[in-house]
């Protein structure tokens, strides 16, 4: 007999093993990089609405914690412009954002489940022109109802959520002022679509609309 056959056996043994064991997992921490374009409409303290366009890339880790419940964090870059608004005009604002999120899987039938979702984000962003420098520094707080229905390979996402803004404007120069900030409008719809590439890797689509108009794609793997 060749000698590398009984070696050759084992290993395609173990590796049979590890895919049958990975196809089959269903929970465990789960690593995304996302890219997403919010727009919404903000009101400063003492004026009228202001459009303003974020876009964010970044990273979050989630992990299942208990049966039902997962905890993430979240965090990356931050680029943001607005329309209407004398402190920014020229502008293209940079920073970061820093947050957490909860999910609460509290129904489950088969295919199909329902869902509450909490976040937390804390964000900076700041940019100069013109001898004229804005700074923000703002939290977000949001809730939501989710519900998924899963059809083979696809996973179908429909929510409702709410989101609050909660922060500063800082403009030093020909403008020099501090005010507060919030978002003009709470409540937004979303649409996701998860495409189940294998038992551990995910593909996410999303699209809101109301108060946060905006898309994003997600890539994830489970671990």
């Amino acid at each position: 007999m060749h000698p590398r056959i009984p070696i050759a056996v084992p290993l395609l043994i173990l590796a049979l093993a590890q895919t049958a064991a990975a196809q089959t997992r269903t929970v465990g921490p789960e690593l995304e990089v996302y890219f997403k374009r919010e727009i919404s409409d903000w009101r400063p303290e003492g004026a009228g609405k202001v459009e303003t366009r974020i876009n964010r890339v970044g990273v979050l880790v989630r992990d299942h914690v208990a049966e039902g419940l997962w905890i993430g964090l979240h965090g990356g870059y931050l680029g943001l412009t607005q329309s209407g608004n004398p402190a920014t005009r020229g502008m293209n604002l940079t920073g970061w954002h820093l947050g957490t999120s909860v999910r609460w899987r509290f129904l489950h039938a088969e295919s199909m489940s329902v869902s509450l979702l909490g976040q937390y984000t804390y964000n900076e962003a700041d940019d100069a022109a013109d001898g004229q420098s804005t700074a923000y520094d703002w939290h977000e707080y949001g809730a939501g109802l989710e519900t998924a229905v899963r059809l083979d390979r696809v996973r179908l996402r429909l929510g409702v959520d709410y989101t609050a803004v909660d922060g500063d404007e800082r403009t030093r120069g020909l403008i020099r002022d501090t005010r507060s900030i919030s978002e003009d409008e709470a409540i937004s719809a979303r649409a996701a679509l998860d495409l189940l590439v294998d038992a551990t890797g995910r593909i996410t689509f999303q699209v809101e609309a109301g108060g946060r108009r905006g898309a994003g794609i997600w890539f994830a793997r489970q671990f």
